[in-house]
């Protein structure tokens, strides 16, 4: 059994930004900002003195962070892609971790392949734009290809495993995943492992030329709302969400499990986010015992992975990683759990 967190790889100034929100911008001017807005509300997070308000280009603090997550059982991260038609902001600290004889996770890629929008105002506006085509689709391969080829990447029966974050809104994927299985081939790998992130919608893997669906937590559910219509920010119940999550259906494909220590994304979208109340390390922990039980039950061995949202998503008030609140009550939970799941008999 893995547990594999999703990572943010942007900690760090790029130009990108810089030119939208102002120089030397980086995701933790977010974090620095947010203020409570209603009763309880727990802002601004404050990362734990052990970490600080990191850069993710400094190569010694990117080998003592993997390597508390490897000790506490994140043996796995799935770190976020962009490739705009070649164009690869927030690549460098992928570079330095595919790089490093000191890091020992093991890893996979999620391409984020949206546009990119201004956070700060009611109407976003794109700055960062996508684009499709056959033409991308090999470029975008060629991108990824050193990392399927690093001996650290997962695969799944032999195969490099790859998401695709929110494929419905992907207008050409099937025609991209046939172009990338051409081009594995090509390139000597026994196939490709396609999964996309079910964001938005439950769809077949099969509609997008997938292999299996990675689930997305949190699951967004009108029913498990706790603020009236028009309250500003929205509110959502953690319990309820963890219980919706875990009383889906059993798909008729492969589905990997997802679950979330919390969610508050009012540092970057302020009262337009949305944010999770009455979340707790509790309920966390017993949303991931539920995962990974149903993993070890439901899944064949190939697929027992249980993701995680997310390692490093502090503009989301999504992060496993030690706060000024926690230390470092998340990640232990994820220890004492994959203990209990080693020491369960085989049957």
């Amino acid at each position: 059994m893995d547990v594999i967190a999703f990572y943010l790889p942007q900690y760090h100034v790029i130009p990108e930004n810089e030119a939208i929100y102002g120089k030397g911008f980086t995701e933790w001017d977010n974090v620095r900002r947010a203020r409570p807005l209603f009763p309880g509300h727990c802002q601004p997070h404050v990362p734990h003195p052990r970490i600080g308000y990191y850069s993710l280009l400094d190569e010694r603090f990117l080998a003592m962070q993997h390597a508390m997550a490897f000790d506490f059982g994140v043996t796995g991260f799935c770190y976020y892609y962009y490739d705009f038609a070649g164009h690869r902001p927030l690549s460098r600290p992928l570079e330095l971790i595919a790089g490093s004889r000191d890091i020992r996770n093991r890893f996979c890629l999620c391409w984020a392949h949206v546009s990119w929008y201004d956070n700060r105002a009611a109407q976003r506006e794109v700055f960062l734009s996508q684009s499709y085509s056959p033409a991308n689709a090999r470029i975008l391969f060629d991108g990824v290809r050193p990392y399927l080829e690093h001996p650290r990447h997962i695969c799944i029966d032999g195969r490099p495993l790859l998401l695709i974050w929110a494929p419905e809104r992907h207008p050409m994927l099937r025609e991209y995943a046939e172009i990338w299985r051409e081009q594995a081939h090509k390139a000597g790998f026994p196939g490709l492992w396609l999964a996309g992130v079910e964001c938005y919608q439950g769809s077949p893997p099969s509609m997008f030329g997938l292999d299996g669906m990675v689930e997305f937590a949190p699951n967004w559910r009108l029913e498990n709302h706790v603020s009236a219509p028009g309250e500003e920010p929205t509110r959502i119940d953690y319990a309820g969400t963890v219980r919706f999550m875990a009383q889906k259906e059993i798909p008729g494909y492969p589905r990997l499990r997802c679950t979330f220590p919390g969610w508050d994304n009012t540092p970057r979208r302020g009262r337009q986010g949305i944010a999770c109340v009455n979340d707790s390390p509790e309920l966390f922990q017993a949303s991931l015992r539920f995962m990974l039980d149903y993993t070890q039950t439901v899944l064949p061995a190939s697929l027992h992975y249980v993701f995680i949202n997310a390692w490093n998503e502090w503009g989301e008030g999504c992060h496993l990683e030690p706060d000024q609140q926690h230390g470092s009550k998340y990640v232990q939970i994820i220890q004492e759990e994959l203990a209990r799941i080693a020491r369960r008999p085989v049957i």
